[in-house]
Parts: C-alpha cells; structure tokens; sequence
C-alpha cells in the first residue's frame, strides 16, 4: 500500500496499523469458503469490515484511500487464488467457479460494510464538531 502514491493516509502510519485488520479479513475468507451461506459467519464478517472502516476513517484514510486498498487486496488474492490453480490442475471448474465468485462476492460485501461504516463513522464525527461548537 506504500508504494501507491494515491493512498497518501500510509505514510503516517506504521505496518501493524496498515495490517492491522488482515487476519481477521483472511479469518472471514476462509470461513467463507468453508461454511458458505452462514449466517454466523457473514455476520462476523460484517462486523469486522465495519471495523475496518470506522479504524481508516480515524486514522484519517479518505474513502478513495480505503477502496483503492481493498482494490491492492483483491489483486494479491486472485493472484494466489491463481498461483494455487496452477498448482493443482485437478482443482476443477466448478470449484474454481465457487471459489472465483465467492471471493469476489466476499470482497464486494466487504467493500461495501466498510464503506458504509467509514461514512457513518466521518458522520458522527462531523456531529461531534458540530454540537461542540453550538454548547459555547
């Protein structure tokens, strides 16, 4: 994400705050994979791209930041996802079908919750000011 000159919000920020919220994302891929159309799982991983979301709105992303690090996110899984295709030719049309479309569906739901959250999150802050300035 660094070296993405549009995602000016990392360079104030060290690794562990830039990653901060991978294993759970990588967490809620895979149970995604594994229990797909659980509701206990989908709920999870609302939760935790909520999170995500408010956490890069506080540390100051703006929304074109946290959707262009979502777009670095889908590039590396479907190059792995890719990788691990060529590494097991038995792996299937119908698998790769439900892998491919699962990912993507994963990855757009995420963008979505985050994004709804970031907005909310820069809302109430803008609520925060706002009645801080009317109670002088």
């Amino acid at each position: 994400m660094r070296g993405d000159t549009l995602i000016p919000a990392t360079r104030s920020l060290n690794t562990a705050a830039i990653t901060n919220h991978l294993p759970e994302i990588f967490d809620d891929l895979t149970a995604t994979l594994r229990r797909y159309g659980s509701e206990t799982v989908a709920e999870q991983t609302a939760k935790d791209a909520e999170e995500h979301g408010a956490t890069r709105q506080q540390q100051g992303y703006e929304l074109p930041e946290l959707l262009r690090e979502l777009m670095h996110l889908r590039a590396i899984l479907i190059h792995y996802e890719r990788q691990f295709e060529d590494q097991h030719p038995d792996f299937g049309l119908a698998s790769w079908l439900f892998v491919s479309t699962t990912l993507h569906r994963f990855l757009d739901e995420m963008a979505i919750d985050a994004t709804e959250e970031y907005l909310w999150s820069k809302l109430s802050l803008q609520d925060q000011i706002h009645q801080g300035r009317t109670q002088w």
